[in-house]
């Protein structure tokens, strides 16, 4: 039977967190030797008593840290190499876990779960934040992200723990452990699965999130692959002396052409630092 660690965060999650903890045992039951670790993260409702009855273990924050930083804690409790994540809110559909797991099996080191259905795309507003993520982050590994921020995925422990430091304490927690392990070329892949509606108040504040999100990505790329983040600042320059450089072929300005080749210099400049840098990466 296989072993796995369930960790599953949780803040003021009463209302769903019991039938989520169920539902994951009638999965699992009989099936594979499992635990399910909840980190009650500072919730001020019945989270904790509604966990603890269920039959998981849980573990609390004293106060409210944050979502990134109790899957942290979970992960380092886990007893088992196959950490399986998933959210307290039941959008998750819990008989995915054994695919998830199958899927692990075969040599992946982390496997998640890819959203679909209309709650996934339940706002304008949310499809082109979703995107333009998407988007970024593609860039930064130059592969293609289905789904860049699922909080439902099954991890190799032993290659988690090592970064832990590296990622966020936030909502970006997804978006950071798919960063990082796509660019220090560990097998990542994708299982499509149905985005249920949640119980309960989400805790997501999309302008504060959508900044710290930027915030921890640019802090990835300057770690893990600072090259690309010195292209991508060299662009501006280089577009304002492709610029001034026609305009002073049209004009004959010799102050235009003086603008043209300083924005070159400073072009040549930032891709030196970037190579630079890359020669000196994290690893």
């Amino acid at each position: 039977m296989e072993n796995i660690s369930i960790v599953i965060p949780a803040y003021n999650e009463e209302r769903a967190i019991g039938d989520v903890i169920r539902r994951v045992q009638g999965i699992l039951t009989g099936k594979y030797t499992y635990e399910i670790l909840v980190v009650n993260d500072g919730s001020t409702d019945r989270t904790l008593e509604e966990a603890t009855r269920a039959g998981a273990r849980v573990i609390s924050n004293p106060m409210n840290m944050g979502y990134g930083f109790s899957l942290k804690r979970g992960i380092r409790e886990a007893a088992h190499e196959c950490v399986v994540i998933t959210d307290a809110d039941g959008t998750y559909p819990a008989d995915k876990i054994p695919e998830l797991v199958n899927t692990f099996n075969r040599g992946f080191d982390m496997v998640v779960g890819k959203r679909e259905g209309k709650e996934y795309w339940s706002s304008i507003p949310k499809g082109i934040a979703r995107w333009c993520f998407k988007w970024m982050s593609e860039y930064v590994v130059g592969k293609r992200i289905p789904d860049i921020n699922s909080g439902f995925r099954a991890i190799r422990k032993s290659l988690i723990l090592p970064i832990l430091p590296d990622l966020s304490n936030s909502f970006s927690f997804s978006t950071s452990s798919t960063l990082i392990f796509m660019l220090k070329h560990y097998f990542v892949t994708y299982i499509p699965v149905a985005y249920g509606k949640r119980t309960g108040k989400s805790k997501v504040r999309y302008f504060r999130d959508a900044l710290i999100a930027t915030q921890i990505m640019t802090e990835i790329i300057a770690r893990y692959n600072p090259i690309k983040l010195f292209l991508f600042l060299a662009v501006f320059p280089f577009l304002v002396a492709v610029v001034f450089f026609l305009m002073a072929l049209v004009f004959g300005h010799g102050g235009l052409l003086m603008v043209s080749i300083i924005s070159m210099y400073f072009t040549l400049f930032l891709m030196a630092l970037g190579f630079f840098a890359s020669m000196f990466q994290r690893r």
